[in-house]
């Protein structure tokens, strides 16, 4: 199976440079697996590869994305710490607004384990 290098820019003026390689029946799927394994968490702006072997003259072959959908579709920010950034207010505010509507539990929390303290100690 062909290998691919995997090239990126990290800024819009910056040149490419390597980032890895890759193996890939063609081109198409060069393509897709650099932007899986190597930019899908956003690392850059855009992205080629080129086939292993040609020298610097060989073509490199730009990816079609935009460097807002470079990353991916699928929002991955759960990854991140910054994802989690404002859920102890959001939880405040559920909270609160459900405490308005009368929907409150007002039992203490069960005891933490597999099971009641009678259950284990029988």
């Amino acid at each position: 199976m062909p290998i691919w290098d995997v090239y990126g820019k990290r800024k819009p003026d910056d040149a490419f440079e390597w980032a890895g390689s890759i193996k890939a029946s063609d081109l198409e799927m060069a393509l897709v697996l650099a932007r899986e394994t190597h930019f899908r968490h956003k690392e850059g702006v855009a992205y080629a590869v080129r086939r292993h072997g040609e020298s610097g003259d060989g073509e490199l072959h730009v990816a079609p994305y935009p460097a807002d959908v470079l990353g991916g579709v699928t929002d991955h920010s759960y990854r991140r710490q910054e994802a989690y950034a404002g859920v102890g207010g959001k939880h405040r505010r559920v909270s609160a607004m459900l405490a308005e509507r009368g929907l409150v539990i007002d039992r203490p929390r069960p005891p933490l384990g597999r099971g009641t303290e009678s259950a284990r100690s029988g």
